[in-house]
């Protein structure tokens, strides 16, 4: 099984299909300047912009580190984490060494992480502690060639720590080796010291050596060591060929600012020469170190190419197939304006542009260019098209190939597409991106109206891979005869074989990603696409339904319930409710009152003066003005769980669950948290809150009158009381079940679970299956109070929630 970790928003293998997986390096309190002085002012929402800029330049994963000498580090994890998991898509690594941390790291994270780091320095104390909590929470580890002596110099020093620590984390702890990202370490080249000139090599071998003699186990690297005390230009160059060559030999991960990585393809070949004459020891001059030929090189060679001088000389269409290759979009204006003289719009699109875009294509295909960089072509190629499509005739754009691209009916999600038409498009493809949620009969009429060559068809969620499969014979009996592609997370290539490609006469073809489906145009093109094919023995083993890990209690006291079956609630405390909003959330997060570059005391001001008069406003518009009608619909029911399934009873009728499991461990799975039969069954409680219709009307009127202002922040602020309603509800159910003899002191006790059990919302990341609202209904009768479910399950007011509550002491969010 492939090894993933998870966000509540997606799921990143660690081995990916480019390799490396980028971890961002940026918010670490002992390696970043801007993040150390940022969490030594309190300034959170300056850290969450850094750990947003690293996703935004690529990075799969995000490190986080707060220890830092006379901080807090515990309280600037709980505070981090909570702001991190609920805003990045990147999972954390979390990078601490103490047990206590990584512990409650562990517990308040709602996904899959990496803890960085174990190592043998204490001579194996830590590590057990470490690992403990690693193998209990499920997370993946990175551990360090440290052992008693030191850093491990030598490649058969770094190769035999690995193994001492394998032994200790696989044989002795039960991980699994693909769970384990072994970091051989690397020392700087650039500081002269003679015992360090063969650093990457050892480094390098020691990489290959580690994924030889440890089947399974992961390699990880902190890239940037190998360049510390070099001037920043040639430390980039240096890093990026380090990288190279670090793949080449095994390397699976790397901890980088991703910001600063440059693409090989980018590099001229004199400049990899030296980085590799200096990475390898090659003495060519015997008066001169590769340490000193390096320096000196790149101490005017390299300066003046970065300023672009070597530019010069080259032929104006070398330029601009260059700046498409480099994603460079200075003077690029002035390049084609040039170009305009002598070449028709078209043909500079079909003979420079197009070719720059395949040429990135080929790199990315080949590992020596990251799909960041590929995206910066992109815009470079998106810029020069934009700058050339006045110029062009109408006959020019009807000769391309023209591609419809759709996310299909009940499906909100458009990355991966949007992606897709970035692609395509940049590589002189015509598309009709027609957006979300799009029913088959509208992409029938959309594909006949632009009269396409290729469907194109996206969706994240497993309803939207059925909706694929069952919309086809609706294109074949439209008499469509034009190939479809189909892509999205929950789609695999058995299934587009097996389910979809005998319902339709012309291809159905799997596309894994945007590049896989610029092929396939391609192929298309050359008259050589064929529809998709399974062959049986690729089939990967798939996680048994019921495989538990067992870390989860089964010998927790059922709580008895004050009654069964279901009650509506009118009379709710609302100051009450009120009380528990959280402010940090709503300032910062939905009204967009962000520190940014504001001393601690400005800020201070500005929520003294603005935010808080702007929150007692609404807070009396809602008690007094009748916006809040809170109303709630709860109840009791007996329960047992069946393998991966509630199934719960009411008036004599049972209702089924149905929850997925982790693919990866704990496996854990809703149903884990309640007894089962012969365990003596369980109790489960629902719940469905709302505050009513009123603050909608009230919003759209403002809408309405163009008062956009008050209409974002009366919107915002309603669905923090929603919130809030759900938090009160829940605790009052706590009170109900006799466990809240534990409860939170503030607002950020609530927001970080610290209190027992947990409540889980219908279409999130552990019971995503948004139908369950149609059974909870059924039980409810939440129509009582003015609710109400669309034909999605999508709950009608708007400012409603509901939850399955759970009493286990163990239960808490988490990620499948």
């Amino acid at each position: 099984m492939k090894a993933s970790i998870a966000s509540l928003y997606e799921s990143v293998e660690l081995v990916q299909p480019i390799r490396p997986l980028i971890i961002g390096e940026r918010c670490n309190a002992n390696g970043s300047k801007r993040f150390r002085e940022a969490l030594l002012d309190d300034d959170y929402d300056t850290c969450l912009t850094i750990a947003r800029e690293q996703e935004a330049v690529g990075a799969h994963v995000i490190d986080l580190c707060t220890a830092y000498a006379g901080r807090d580090e515990m309280k600037d994890m709980e505070i981090l984490i909570p702001t991190y998991s609920s805003s990045l898509k990147p999972p954390l690594m979390i990078d601490s060494t103490t047990p206590a941390v990584i512990e409650r790291a562990l517990q308040i994270y709602p996904g899959r992480c990496i803890i960085n780091s174990v190592n043998l320095e204490d001579g194996g104390v830590n590590i057990y502690k470490v690992l403990k909590l690693v193998k209990k929470y499920g997370a993946a580890v990175v551990a360090l060639t440290i052992d008693e002596k030191g850093m491990a110099m030598t490649t058969a020093d770094k190769i035999g720590i690995a193994k001492r620590i394998h032994t200790i984390a696989v044989d002795e702890m039960g991980l699994r080796p693909q769970d384990i990202l072994f970091d051989p370490l690397t020392f700087t080249i650039g500081a002269g010291d003679e015992t360090l000139r063969d650093a990457a090599i050892q480094t390098l071998e020691a990489i290959k050596g580690i994924k030889k003699e440890l089947p399974g186990c992961l390699t990880i690297l902190g890239l940037s060591n190998i360049s510390f005390g070099l001037s920043p230009v040639s430390r980039k160059i240096l890093n990026a060929v380090f990288l190279h060559e670090a793949l080449e030999y095994g390397l699976d991960s790397c901890i980088i600012d991703a910001a600063k990585m440059m693409p090989l393809a980018s590099i001229p070949e004199e400049d990899r020469e030296i980085c590799m004459d200096l990475l390898f020891d090659r003495v060519k001059n015997p008066e001169k170190s590769p340490l000193l030929t390096f320096i000196d090189y790149f101490s005017t060679a390299a300066e003046a190419k970065d300023d672009g001088e070597e530019q010069k000389w080259k032929p104006i269409e070398t330029q601009l197939y260059d700046k498409i290759v480099t994603g460079n979009k200075d003077d690029l204006e002035d390049i084609l304006d040039m170009l305009l003289q002598r070449r028709s719009p078209l043909g500079i699109i079909n003979e420079i542009l197009v070719p720059g875009m395949r040429h990135v294509g080929e790199l990315f295909g080949k590992g020596e260019i990251l799909l960041p960089f590929v995206l910066q072509s992109a815009e470079a190629m998106k810029a020069s098209v934009r700058f050339l499509e006045p110029l062009m005739e109408k006959s020019d754009e009807s000769e391309k190939l023209k591609i419809l691209l759709a996310t299909v009916q009940g499906d909100v999600h458009d990355i991966g597409k949007n992606l897709v038409d970035i692609i395509l498009s940049n590589n002189g493809y015509m598309v009709y991106n027609i957006g979300i949620k799009v029913p088959a009969e509208t992409i029938i009429q959309k594909a006949r109206e632009y009269n396409v060559d290729i469907i194109g068809l996206s969706g994240l969620l497993v309803k939207s891979a059925m909706v694929m499969a069952e919309s086809l014979p609706q294109y074949e009996e439209a008499g469509l005869n034009v190939p479809i592609f189909l892509g999205g997370a929950a789609l695999t290539r058995k299934f587009v074989a097996q389910s979809c490609v005998p319902a339709y006469t012309s291809p159905v073809v799997y596309n894994q990603d945007a590049f896989d489906a610029l092929k396939k145009v391609r192929d298309f093109e050359a008259g050589t696409l064929k529809a998709t094919e399974w062959v049986a023995a690729s089939d990967v083993k798939e996680v048994k339904p019921g495989l538990k890990d067992g870390n989860v209690l089964r010998d927790n006291p059922v709580p008895e319930a004050p009654f069964l079956g279901d009650r509506i609630i009118r009379d709710i405390d609302l100051e009450e409710v009120l009380s528990l909003i959280n402010k940090q959330a709503l300032f910062r997060g939905r009204w967009g009152y962000r520190r940014g570059k504001m001393t601690a005391q400005e800020y201070e001001d500005l929520i003294k003066t603005k935010v808080e008069p702007l929150y007692e406003d609404f807070r009396n518009q809602f008690l007094n003005e009748g916006l809040i009608d809170a109303k709630a619909a709860y109840g009791y029911f007996p329960c047992e769980s069946r393998e991966n399934s509630l199934v719960m009873s009411h008036k004599g009728k049972e209702y089924d669950y149905a929850f997925p499991r982790q693919g990866e461990a704990p496996f854990l799975c809703l149903s884990d948290y309640y007894k089962n039969a012969d365990e003596g069954g369980d109790v489960a409680g629902l719940f469905v809150v709302t505050i009513g219709e009123e603050v909608s009307k009230r919003t759209a009127e403002l809408y309405a009158a163009d008062e956009y202002h008050d209409y974002l922040m009366l919107h915002a602020f309603s669905v923090e009381v929603t919130d809030a309603l759900a938090e009160y509800w829940h605790k009052r159910m706590r009170r109900e079940l006799g466990i809240a003899s534990s409860e939170p002191e503030n607002i950020h006790g609530y927001v970080t679970q610290q209190y027992q059990g947990s409540r889980y919302g219908f279409g999130y990341p552990s019971c995503p299956d948004i139908s369950a609202h149609g059974l909870l209904f059924d039980m409810l009768k939440p129509d009582r109070i003015g609710i109400s479910l669309t034909e999605n399950y999508e709950m009608v007011p708007e400012q409603s929630t509901s939850a399955l509550v759970a009493h286990h002491p163990q239960a808490k969010y988490f990620a499948v």
